[in-house]
């Protein structure tokens, strides 16, 4: 009877079922990206028959204008052989237009008098084929006495075409990206939660899994959608043991083995572990908040530079790295009390106030050209930045349980991942056109849309009125650091990781291309290969690190391959070296980064009476790294240059893995237990 049942109830015939979440993004993400492959193509279409036309009129013009000078000189009596300075004017003409690729002046009988770019000879190749030339004639009594000539390049043509193209398809993937993440802010929290325990419920069905829920929703119309399934499979459990006592009571050992293997085949009285909906409903507010100070990254460093006095008698390279350290230092400095202070007012009430702090900051920063007014709004910025991060984070441990919290905070780490993937791109390219003023004024608004959205989705909650929780202390350090390995592998290892983030990533990457003439649109593009590798591969290390049990292992080569990759610097600054930095920076921390939580929290089990030190100590050094990192990084700029400033640092982190790789060496490491932290 169970098995027919359960054959009737199967909503698959054996093949898993897709959640009505992920059913629905893929929707989504199918119309998005349709939507965007039309838009592109016509892009392209529109790009192609404007720019080819544009660049040919301003080759025209600039023949022409070249003429009329040559024939000026000509009219006040200067010989055509004995002209003078039109070699630099040519020189200076090509350089102000790159999409002129030759000029030259050509006599009456069309012999080359002077020609200034590739001849396209064999002894001088041009960069590509010149097609048909411009051609402007010089008059002197209505007689043409020479020409201008001029051939456009049509590399640049193609080369502007695919920079737009580029431009959107990054800004497309980055709107892909955006309409996933505010799913749940557009069906609405009471929609998100019944989709997601309607939808909890087919899967387990799909999977075989019957046993029923063990908790029945509040709110009204999550119950009504899973009333009929909850009561179905509740009177299919009461049959199930009403054949298993009847089984009993006649002694029929065979019909009891059968049903028990029954029943544990699909879970019939397995616990059903109830998702946690605490990330689902904090993550669009979240994103947008986090998506509000990614926009910064590719430009920040740029203005700072422009804003920065000289009159201070400091460097300039320093000068532009204490707003960011500042920054940093005040994050680390913040966020043990303010766990506290969200805890006591409300993790509501604890993200609003953020928000809107951060808010103000950024205007502040959007209508001010002082640099110390600057600093103090980056500072007020960082504030609610990291009432904010502890807030939300609170939120999600507060309403979730011990077996589905590591769930939980992935969900957290995943909206600020994606979060940064989203943000230098857009940024970039909002700071390229309108200036760094527009994207901190967005910056401003994107953290006003988190405030809406938190006051919206946020459930309110009574603010803690008995005791909270001992903060970390400043004492704590030294408990912290007694426990046995754990000071190899916060300053060998995860102090170093944060120091070469902040410094590399967030610092000297984008100065260096800034300096080179990079817009902050492409500085923007190559800030996304971090983000994306981490968002791809930190999953994957993880799931690698726990089968294997080698988490020690993980983090040594994750530190090392990270130093390796800075340590590129020394073949040169070009973007393709940096992008292969970055990569590289990405695949290390993204196979360390688990491991090191883990190893960590391995430290707290084995000090029982100093778990919260060792996790506080792990969080004070992290912090401090990421301070540190931007204040260093524009020291040794300032003092040694970008290629000996990245080896610099590229070796001190695969000095410090490999330090930590001595410290645990053979015969000295504890047994790696497999369970995440």
């Amino acid at each position: 009877w169970l098995s027919g049942r359960y054959s009737r109830v199967r909503l698959s015939g054996g093949a898993p079922m897709m959640g009505l979440r992920g059913a629905l993004s893929i929707t989504i993400a199918l119309i998005l990206c349709a939507a965007l492959a039309v838009v592109g193509w016509s892009a392209q279409r529109a790009v192609s028959d404007t720019i080819a036309p544009a660049i040919a009129a301003k080759g025209d013009a600039v023949a022409r204008g070249s003429a009329s000078l040559i024939q000026r000189a000509l009219q006040a009596g200067i010989p055509f052989t004995e002209l003078t300075g039109v070699d630099a004017s040519f020189a200076a003409l090509r350089s102000a237009n790159p999409e002129v690729s030759a000029i030259e002046l050509v006599d009456a009988a069309g012999v080359t008098r002077l020609r200034v770019g590739p001849a396209g000879s064999d002894d001088t190749p041009a960069r590509e084929p010149l097609r048909e030339p411009v051609r402007a004639p010089i008059l002197l009594d209505g007689a043409t006495v020479g020409a201008v000539m001029l051939w456009v390049d049509p590399g640049v043509v193609s080369h502007r075409v695919r920079s737009v193209l580029l431009d959107m398809a990054f800004l497309g993937v980055v709107a892909l990206l955006i309409a996933l993440e505010l799913l749940a802010l557009a069906v609405g929290s009471r929609s998100a939660l019944s989709l997601g325990a309607l939808g909890d419920r087919l899967k387990r069905l799909a999977h075989g899994k019957l046993a029923p829920a063990t908790r029945t929703p509040q709110d009204a119309v999550v119950r009504a959608l899973t009333a009929p399934i909850d009561a179905h499979l509740q009177a299919m459990w009461a049959r199930h043991h009403q054949l298993i006592d009847a089984a009993q009571a006649r002694g029929d050992t065979a019909a009891l083995a059968e049903l028990r293997a029954l029943g544990d085949r699909h879970g019939i009285d397995a616990p059903v572990t109830q998702e946690s909906r605490a990330a689902a409903v904090v993550r669009p507010a979240l994103f947008l908040f986090m998506l509000s100070d990614e926009l910064t990254r590719p430009f920040l460093p740029g203005f700072v530079r422009s804003i920065a006095p000289d009159t201070w008698g400091i460097g300039l390279d320093v000068l532009v790295s204490l707003p960011m350290a500042a920054f940093m230092l005040t994050m680390a400095l913040c966020q043990l009390p303010f766990a506290s202070l969200s805890e006591r007012i409300g993790r509501r009430e604890g993200f609003l106030a953020g928000a809107v702090l951060a808010a103000l900051g950024y205007a502040v920063a959007a209508v001010t050209t002082h640099y110390g007014v600057f600093a103090a709004a980056r500072i007020v910025t960082a504030i609610g930045y990291t009432l904010v991060f502890v807030s939300a984070q609170g939120h999600i441990i507060d309403g979730s349980t011990a077996a589905d919290r590591s769930r939980s905070l992935a969900v957290f780490v995943g909206a600020i991942l994606v979060a940064a993937l989203c943000g230098p791109p857009i940024g970039g390219v909002i700071a390229a056109r309108l200036g760094a003023s527009a994207a901190f004024a967005a910056s401003a608004v994107l953290a006003l849309l988190a405030c809406a959205a938190a006051w919206r989705m946020l459930p309110k909650r009574t603010p803690h009125t008995g005791a909270v929780a001992p903060g970390f202390a400043l004492h704590d350090v030294s408990v912290a650091v007694r426990t046995p390995r754990l000071l190899g592998l916060l300053f060998g290892c995860a102090f170093p990781a944060k120091f070469i983030l902040a410094a590399i990533c967030f610092y000297l990457v984008p100065v260096e291309l800034d300096k080179q003439g990079y817009g902050s649109a492409e500085i923007g593009r190559l800030q996304m290969i971090y983000p994306l590798i981490m968002v791809v591969c930190v999953p994957m290390f993880a799931a690698l690190a726990d089968r294997l049990r080698q988490r020690t292992a993980f983090v040594v080569m994750g530190g090392v391959l990270a130093g390796a990759g800075a340590l590129l610097a020394g073949v040169g600054a070009s973007p393709a070296v940096i992008a292969t930095m970055l990569l590289l920076l990405g695949l290390g921390q993204a196979m360390s980064i688990t491991s090191q939580s883990a190893l960590v929290a391995d430290s707290a089990r084995q000090a029982p009476g100093a778990s919260g030190a060792v996790v506080g100590g792990f969080r004070l050094v992290v912090r401090g790294g990421n301070a540190a990192g931007q204040a260093a990084a524009g020291v040794l700029l300032g003092a040694i240059g970008f290629s000996a400033a990245t080896l610099s640092i590229g070796a001190l982190v695969v000095a410090g893995a490999l330090g930590f790789a001595w410290s645990v060496r053979p015969g000295s490491r504890p047994t790696e237990t497999s369970s995440r932290p």
